[in-house]
């Protein structure tokens, strides 16, 4: 095949700043339907800014376009990588828009600085809590910042729910428009930019925590690893398949109860084939579980930080988040 010509806002749709907004950071229920904005569940809860957000230029949404060959007609033109691959994406900061069933959604796209569209790269989706953003996500999670430019940040927006007096939250359902979200975007993403697909991870705080335990569960044949920070555990049978996981508590938690926690992680530790015992790994307080199926480790760090009512990102989070996953190799 010859030269394929792409214009970047055909992907990017539209590449445009996303603007400061008011979010509160007020608890959550979690989603449990299929049905747009009238989701009814359980109980999880909030998200709270707390650091500065990381340094990232932004694009502003040029003409630029772009010039790839593909030569064995699979992809760009990069063994493998996505069909993306080849294709010129510019780095920044910017909102994509993505048509799901009936819902215009957007996410937060952040390319890092020295993108190489011939090289896969590591995709990292974080998933905000009960009436946030994307855009509140980022300013606290640090894990963008961690990663030193070794990702691309996909911030997703959630939908306003009828069952939370309209607040953002997430569908947990295992047939649910949030993991339609999901895979629309991860085919969005792979159409357009260079993704390493044995390396697509999913953190998120509080509501987060559980959707990222939800995909964990109903699409472990994507994700390669998690990371739910003050989460609770799948609701519904889980898909074949196993993802190693990182995950923290508060044990004095007041919104989402400590317990919910270890559900999350005992759920995990049964899928996995992990045995009773642990050994303390870095950073404290954190251990990882012995015996569990190669390339699947399972870390717990219940900590004691009080910011929140013991339910805040801990400090340790971001850089522990992404030295897990950074080093989880392709599954066997």
């Amino acid at each position: 095949m010859g030269p394929i010509i792409m214009r970047a806002r055909h992907f990017l749709i539209p590449w445009t700043l996303l603007m400061a907004c008011g979010d509160d950071a007020s608890p959550a229920d979690a989603g449990g339907s299929s049905s747009a904005a009238g989701t009814s569940t359980t109980d999880p809860s909030t998200s709270a800014a707390t650091t500065d957000a990381p340094t990232t230029s932004a694009s502003t949404g040029g003409e630029a376009t772009t010039a790839t060959t593909d030569p064995d007609g699979s992809s760009g033109g990069t063994p493998g990588g996505t069909p993306g691959c080849g294709l010129d994406v510019a780095s920044g900061a910017g909102t994509v828009q993505i048509q799901v069933g009936p819902d215009t959604r957007e996410y937060l796209l952040v390319i890092p600085d020295g993108y190489d569209p011939n090289t896969p790269t590591a995709l990292v989706f974080a998933w905000h809590g009960r009436g946030g953003s994307g855009e509140l996500a980022r300013l606290y999670f640090q894990v963008e910042a961690a990663s030193g430019g070794q990702a691309i940040m996909v911030y997703p927006d959630g939908l306003p729910l009828a069952s939370m007096g309209g607040q953002t939250g997430w569908d947990l359902g295992a047939a649910g428009y949030d993991v339609d979200f999901f895979d629309a975007m991860v085919d969005q993403l792979s159409q357009g930019a260079c993704i390493d697909l044995d390396r697509v991870f999913s953190t998120g705080h509080s509501f987060g925590g559980y959707m990222s335990n939800a995909l964990g569960c109903f699409r472990p044949d994507v994700l390669r690893a998690i990371a739910p920070v003050a989460g609770g555990p799948p609701f519904g049978a889980c898909q074949d398949g196993t993802v190693a996981a990182w995950l923290t508590h508060g044990t004095g938690d007041q919104v989402v109860p400590f317990s919910q926690g270890e559900q999350a992680r005992d759920s995990l530790l049964g899928r996995n084939g992990c045995g009773d015992t642990t050994t303390d790994v870095d950073p404290s307080p954190c251990t990882s579980y012995d015996g569990c199926a190669e390339g699947t480790p399972v870390v717990w760090c219940p900590h004691e930080e009080p910011d929140l009512n013991g339910h805040g990102w801990p400090r340790f989070a971001g850089s522990a988040i992404w030295a897990f996953f950074d080093a989880q190799a392709p599954k066997p």
